[in-house]
């Protein structure tokens, strides 16, 4: 267990004594995706238009206040609705992996965002932004933290894609999987990703700061799918390594799809996500220390869990 979180739960525990005291066909959708359980990615979110409640995008909890989604699409939908401000046209609902809402879930009002200093949207240079709820997010089982990668992606790693799954840049519901997609694919080189794209003469659009993905045929992104986490495996957990940014040609699962590869912001990210307390009163702090120490421990038993889980196959195996 790191510094930080030997920190928290001390806090929690001081905490609760003072508180006692293109595919062959088109498909319309992520084409081969498959649907997702709801504790597999308690780090999704989605971004839905308040006036209709319908998802725009996607994106990733970093902490208590800050979802971390694609530039580009923020910049499009402010721009489709001029005049008005972000907190007033979408709403952020967190821990649900289907398309339609229900009454009993929990949406977040959108405080501010941010676009990355240098973020170039004719480009789709440096697509990432930052975006704060207004009040602290409450985690459960279902609405958890996403840490991110601490390094760069190698080569060859196993990543999975997660979204609703359109293929058109302004879908309509319809246009939308009833349940939450995940695509599982492989991180290449940017060489790699250049060489795909040359027949198209679109290995230019491959930047230092994208991470192309590849399925080599079994299924690819579609337009349309935007902001969505890119995620990978490492020591036993999940960890943020890309939002998505581009598709090169649509739907065509020869292609490889372009993510806003993070490490080459984390310290960007890290600082602006930073979330000052000072403002706050100590129950509620006591509380969110509380809920975020609960969901490290019971992060760090699933990561033992699916560890003996695995030294208990590779023992099989062997046997």
């Amino acid at each position: 267990m790191g510094h930080w979180a030997n920190v928290l739960l001390l806090a929690a525990i001081l905490c609760s004594y003072a508180g006692s005291s293109l595919q062959a066909s088109r498909d319309k959708r992520m084409a081969a995706g498959t649907d997702v359980a709801q504790s597999e990615v308690p780090y999704q979110a989605s971004f839905r238009l308040i006036e209709q409640d319908r998802h725009l995008g996607s994106g990733a909890i970093l902490n208590v206040r800050f979802i971390i989604t694609q530039a580009s699409f923020i910049w499009k939908l402010m721009r489709t609705y001029p005049g008005q401000p972000l907190s007033e046209l979408a709403r952020i609902r967190l821990g649900q992996v289907e398309l339609k809402s229900k009454i009993d879930d929990r949406f977040y009002t959108i405080y501010s965002h941010t676009y990355h200093p240098e973020f170039d949207f004719e480009a789709a240079r440096n697509d990432v932004a930052l975006v704060r709820t207004r009040e602290y997010i409450d985690f459960n089982r279902f609405v958890q933290p996403i840490e991110l990668l601490s390094g760069p992606i190698p080569e060859g790693s196993l990543v999975s894609y997660t979204d609703w799954g359109a293929e058109k840049d302004t879908a309509a519901q319809d246009d939308y999987k009833e349940k939450l997609q995940k695509l599982d694919a492989r991180a290449i080189s940017n060489d790699q990703c250049k060489e795909l794209l040359s027949p198209w003469d679109l290995q230019d659009l491959v930047y230092d700061t994208r991470v192309c993905v590849y399925t080599n045929g079994t299924g690819s992104i579609c337009t349309g799918n935007v902001g969505g986490p890119l995620v990978m495996i490492a020591d036993g957990r999940a960890q943020l390594v890309g939002v998505m940014s581009y598709v090169y040609r649509a739907c065509n699962s020869l292609v490889p799809g372009g993510f806003e590869r993070l490490w080459n912001h984390h310290e960007w990210i890290a600082e602006e996500s930073s979330v000052n307390y000072s403002d706050t009163n100590f129950g509620e702090m006591c509380r969110v220390v509380r809920n975020v120490a609960a969901q490290i421990l019971m992060q760090n038993k699933e990561t033992v869990r699916r560890r003996r889980a695995i030294r208990a196959a590779k023992e099989n195996s062997e046997a």
